[in-house]
Order: C-alpha cells, then structure tokens, then sequence
C-alpha cells in the first residue's frame, strides 16, 4: 500500500474550480481526435490515449478520480454554487456570525500526487520550445487544446497557456497553502481547530484562527488564478 499524506484544505470555492474542470481535458487527452468527412473532427477512444512520458493518462486520470473522491461529499455542490453549506462538513464562523471558510483533512496516497505532479511537469516540457521527439503527440494535443477549447473556461491561447491552467488547477492538492513566514504556524492553528471541532458542522474562530484560515485561503487563490 502507497503511503499517504494528510492535506489541509480550506475549501475555496474559486481556487477549486479548475481541480473540477481538469476531467474534460482528461477526457480529451484518453481520446484522439480524427477527421469524419460527415461530422467533421470527432474524439474516438484509444487504448492509451495521448502518450505522456512517464506519466500514462489512463493512470493519471485513475489518479485524479481518487483525489477527487478523498474530498468531503458536498466539494463539488460547494464548488458549482449548487449548495452553499453542503452538511457533515466543518465551517468556519467569525466572532460575528459571518461565514470565513470550511475546512478540511483528506488523506491522499503519494503515488498519486506524484504521478500528478509528473503530468504537469510533462505539459511544462512538451509545451516549452525544445520538447523533443517523445512529447510530440502531447505538445500536438496541446496545440490544438488551445486553438479550439472545448468549454467556454477551458483556455485559449498557445501551449504554454493550457500547462500553465493545468499547474494552477493542479495546485489545491499540489502546493501546500502554508508556505511562508506564518505557513508552519497556521498549519499548527487549523489543524488543531478542525481536531477539536470534529463531529461539528460550524465552529466560531478567535481573531488568530480566522486570520490563519484567510491566510490559506489567499494562498490558494494566487496559486490557482492567473492573479
């Protein structure tokens, strides 16, 4: 059994978005896209998919799904906007009522944070200007992700672009949110908070809580947008 790690997360609405919007450019890249005289370009499954120096997408996405999964039902309803207070997940209140942030701790296996970390270091290269000749389908597919998105939030523009949206859709569970002078300190903070609030479905937060959880979740969102 692969070891794992415990991840912190505040769950930030924006800076999880991307992590949800990365299983259609999955999809894309486990299928190939051919020509159909009547149709015009149609994606057709492939037994392995765009081919992605040591990083596979079929275990790359395996991978992703299991991360996923790790994250507390109701991630996604809070994410889309469909729930604002999804049940059976901590949330943060200020002295004044106010809503700051949930919190949370998953357990995710190494392997498959490596393996993701592998993926957006493969689109870092194949979208660079000498990639060579194994990442040439993917610097392709790259190519033609950015000349023709396939929803309105997926990027346009050249290569590059569409690696750099995968590393900031990637980074809620590939950089940590405590880095920094104060990283260690808030770390020890919320972990503490969420240890004692267990089984709670809101908690009120002193001023050095709350400032520790905004902290984060600043963190985060400069990670995962293009701020």
């Amino acid at each position: 059994m692969s070891p794992t790690r415990t991840l912190l997360l505040p769950l930030v609405q924006d800076a999880l978005a991307g992590l949800y919007q990365l299983d259609t450019l999955l999809l894309r890249l486990r299928n190939v896209l051919v020509l159909d005289h009547e149709e015009g370009p149609i994606l057709v499954p492939d037994a392995e998919g765009v081919r992605i120096p040591s990083a596979p997408i079929e275990d790359v996405s395996e991978a992703y799904w299991r991360v996923l999964d790790a994250l507390p039902e109701g991630t996604e309803e809070l994410v889309d906007g469909t729930e604002e207070y999804p049940p059976n997940m901590l949330l943060l209140l200020s002295s004044d009522g106010g809503a700051v942030v949930h919190l949370t701790a998953i357990e995710v296996a190494e392997s498959d944070l490596a393996l993701l970390a592998a993926f957006a270091d493969a689109l870092d290269r194949a979208a660079g200007p000498r990639p060579g000749m194994e990442f040439e389908a993917l610097t392709e597919a790259l190519g033609e992700l950015g000349r023709e998105p396939y929803y309105q939030w997926m990027p346009e523009g050249d290569k590059p672009t569409v690696a750099r949206w995968v590393r900031r859709a990637l980074s809620p569970i590939l950089r940590s949110p405590f880095e920094g002078l104060h990283g260690a300190a808030d770390h020890e903070t919320l972990s503490k908070l969420l240890r004692h609030a267990e089984g709670c479905d809101s908690v009120i937060v002193d001023q050095d809580e709350e400032e520790a959880a905004e902290r984060a979740m600043l963190s985060m969102l400069r990670a995962a947008l293009p701020i």
